[in-house]
């Protein structure tokens, strides 16, 4: 007797062909969902972003930009935040955060502040500090004296963009609070405070006990940020520190171009540590110092490559003084190290001019 429905089975190739396309299809209904919530979003973006410019060029009143975040969803509004803060100044930032003060994203974002999740918490940071607002500083300042530490660096990075110098006071005060960070991240967070911070870091330094990741990352800030108060404490570390902290100091003496420092600068040209002697030629270079002519030629016979690199460059820098030190080694000196590195420098500098 037949098998009822028998004569509807499929072979099986053609069986396997149906299943491949049903799943063909899907995929492509995926993708293309995929695609048009992306498009949606992008012209979501383009929307937003196009409102906040109006606002900042004066077409649309800080009610109406209100509104139109409250309309956009989480992650959009962020984004253009996110794009747009750091490319304005920060009178027309300062504008915008006072018209999103009562945004309800931004208010969601002080409650993640306290998430059981620390990588929720570090994210909620970022953002608030793309918008400012006396609640987000109360509810940043919470969280950077709770931690962890991966939440205090993030929240204390927003503080650093308020210009906040009671954060920074608490977190010279607090180093064990972010002992796990490397010397970059801290230099970047020092740096984040710009000049309203280098008089509260040249004082810190100033009374001492320090840890010396942070003793570090306040020279190299101070350094970058060009605060000649500090040029008597770097100096006083350029004689008197452990390695990387005359090493720091004579870098720091560069950046700022601390011409006044030269003597101190030279001296350090003799420094028993190589990169100390490189950085003290580099800096010479920096501050230009004229008086350094002589001692720069003389450490082109150093045992160390990267001390003949900088002093000779830092020739190159002096001028037609230093040049003609350059030119004098190359034909009369019996180091074929020095006359190499006096040629390098020379030949740099005639490509640079006619590049």
């Amino acid at each position: 007797m037949p098998r009822p429905f028998a004569d509807l089975s499929l072979p099986l190739p053609l069986a396997v062909a149906v299943v491949l396309a049903i799943i063909a299809v899907a995929i492509y209904a995926v993708r293309a969902h995929g695609r048009r919530m992306r498009r949606g979003a992008r012209r979501q973006c383009w929307s937003l972003a196009a409102d906040f410019r109006r606002f900042l060029d004066g077409n649309l009143s800080a009610a109406q930009l209100l509104r139109a975040t409250e309309q956009a969803e989480e992650g959009t509004c962020w984004t253009v935040l996110e794009s747009l803060s750091f490319r304005i100044g920060r009178p027309e930032w300062l504008r915008l955060s006072q018209a999103l003060e009562e945004s309800r994203h931004a208010a969601a974002e002080r409650r993640a502040l306290a998430d059981d999740s620390p990588w929720r918490r570090v994210l909620a940071a970022r953002r608030l500090a793309l918008l400012r607002s006396r609640a987000s500083w109360r509810a940043l300042r919470r969280a950077m004296t709770r931690g962890p530490e991966m939440v205090t660096f993030a929240a204390a990075m927003a503080l650093a963009r308020y210009r906040d110098r009671g954060a920074l006071r608490w977190i010279l005060a607090h180093q064990d609070a972010l002992a796990r960070r490397h010397r970059n991240a801290l230099v970047a967070l020092l740096k984040a405070f710009r000049r309203s911070g280098l008089p509260v870091m040249a004082q810190a330094l100033t009374r001492g006990g320090a840890l010396p990741r942070f003793e570090l990352a306040m020279i190299d800030a101070l350094g970058a940020g060009r605060y000649h108060e500090a040029r008597p404490f770097l100096e006083r570390r350029l004689e008197e520190g452990d390695l990387d902290l005359r090493a720091a100091a004579a870098r720091a003496l560069g950046l700022m171009q601390a011409i006044e420092c030269a003597t101190t600068l030279i001296a350090a040209l003799k420094d028993e540590a190589w990169q100390v002697r490189a950085q003290a030629a580099k800096a010479l270079g920096r501050v230009r110092a004229p008086l350094a002519t002589h001692a720069l030629a003389a450490r082109l016979t150093d045992p160390s490559w990267w001390v003949r690199h900088h002093a000779a460059y830092a020739l190159m820098e002096m001028g037609e003084d230093g040049q003609a030190a350059l030119r004098h080694i190359v034909a009369a000196s019996t180091d074929p190290y020095a006359r190499d590195m006096a040629r390098e420098a020379l030949e740099g500098e005639i490509k640079r001019l006619t590049a």
